[in-house]
């Protein structure tokens, strides 16, 4: 919705239809000096140039709406907007993310499975500002990056941060799984999740990813798991952020998706194939339609002041007919 703050500044525009109105009856007319160039006793000399006249109006219509932006600035427009204000309890979504080498490999996009999932992740995210996220990542190590929270700013920040490889090259689903749990077991303001992605099986680590998914159950925590990425020969593509070597090449891609259905079913949660895009978006509609929305406490106007880029619009316009009538007609301003 948008509004005034000072209305009556507005009748200043009536200026303009009336000075179109008086010149056109030419009661005001420009100001000029007479100067007859020819021959004696010859006709005057006169030129007329299309370009030049073609010019003169685009100077003079800038200098009209440089005016009609400087009055609306004057007017003070304004935009009002609702804002839902969380102030209760907030339900709670972890996402755990495989960093592991194989997260590289360029098989879904032109873009490595990692950068596809992050960026389906921030949209996921700011279409849902009630929720607290959290992130942890995993590879043959795991740690909570970012614990639930509601400034998504932070959260955003950290996810763009990830990088392959930087919790080494195995892939620790049960230690990855045991970390969120941990920090959503206590968790009471609201209801939890924990969100999975990877595209490969646990190698490595101490902790069962079964027993870790058992763990959801016991806590009433919604689980999810995304099996990201397509078998065969795939392109690869990274940067050891360890030992700074370049790494590229093509990776015979395997993950045994009846071990990660399995993990699944042990945490009461559902898993998702995704081989494209549009699998991964069908994955993260059918999650935002499974997690109960936070519900709001109330909601506030917010005025979002607007005349300054009025006046930055009047101030441009201002500089476009100066620089159509001084440098290019040659007249002056």
């Amino acid at each position: 919705m948008y509004s005034f703050s000072n209305p009556a500044a507005l009748l200043l525009l009536a200026c303009l239809p009336a000075y179109f109105l008086l010149r056109r009856m030419r009661v005001i007319r420009p100001f000029f000096f007479s100067l007859t160039l020819g021959d004696w006793n010859a006709p005057p000399f006169s030129w007329k140039s299309p370009l030049r006249s073609f010019i003169d109006r685009i100077s003079f219509a800038s200098i009209a709406a440089a005016f009609f932006f400087a009055v609306l600035a004057l007017a003070g427009p304004v935009r009002f907007k609702q804002e839902a204000v969380y102030s209760g309890p907030r339900n709670a979504a972890i996402f755990v993310v495989d960093v592991s080498p194989s997260m590289a490999a360029r098989d879904l996009s032109d873009d490595s499975r990692l950068d596809v999932a992050r960026r389906r992740i921030h949209e996921f995210v700011l279409e849902r500002p009630g929720f607290s996220f959290g992130l942890a990542a995993l590879g043959s190590e795991a740690a909570l990056l970012i614990p639930p929270t509601s400034d998504h700013v932070s959260f955003r920040r950290r996810l763009d941060s990830l990088r392959i490889g930087e919790m080494g090259d195995g892939t620790a689903l049960g230690l990855g799984l045991a970390v969120a749990a941990a920090h959503l077991q206590s968790y009471r303001a609201g209801a939890a999740s924990v969100i999975l992605f990877t595209d490969g099986e646990n190698n490595t680590g101490e902790i069962n990813p079964r027993t870790s998914a058992s763990l959801f159950v016991s806590e009433s925590i919604s689980f999810f798991v995304v099996g990201i990425g397509t078998n065969g020969q795939v392109p690869l593509e990274y940067d050891d952020p360890a030992s700074g070597k370049h790494y590229s090449g093509f990776l015979d891609s395997r993950f045994d998706e009846s071990a990660l259905k399995d993990i699944a079913a042990r945490g009461n949660g559902k898993y998702f194939s995704v081989s494209d895009t549009a699998a991964l978006d069908a994955a993260f509609a059918s999650i935002g339609s499974a997690l109960a929305p936070s519900k709001a406490s109330w909601s506030r106007t917010l005025e979002e002041p607007l005349d300054r880029y009025c006046a930055v619009l009047a101030l441009a316009s201002a500089a476009l007919a100066w620089i159509f009538r001084r440098l290019i007609l040659g007249a002056f301003a």
